[in-house]
């Protein structure tokens, strides 16, 4: 008698699950909603001194002006890793 209640119960567990996959089947589920976003590429800089700051005097309208000029810089740039894009998780409006 147990056997057979078990039985009866596999088959209907059996029938439930593939009704179930039948229902879902050619309608899919929205999971989430994304957006595609750029993430620059990354570099690592160094900077190569050109020229030193200095500081001058001018003549300029009848008087001597001390002018200051900044140092000059190189910026060098060595590629760290490529632009790529990532999938961000937006709402679903």
């Amino acid at each position: 008698m147990k056997m057979k209640t078990a039985t009866v119960g596999l088959a209907l567990l059996a029938m439930s699950m593939a009704t179930a996959a039948q229902a879902g089947e050619g309608k899919p589920r929205l999971l989430g909603c994304y957006e595609r976003v750029l993430v620059p590429a990354q570099y690592h800089v160094t900077k190569t001194k050109i020229k030193d700051a200095e500081r001058k005097y001018v003549k300029r309208n009848g008087r001597y002006e001390l002018l200051e000029y900044p140092a000059i810089f190189k910026e060098n740039k060595t590629l760290i890793k490529g632009e790529y894009y990532v999938m961000r998780e937006i709402a679903c409006n």
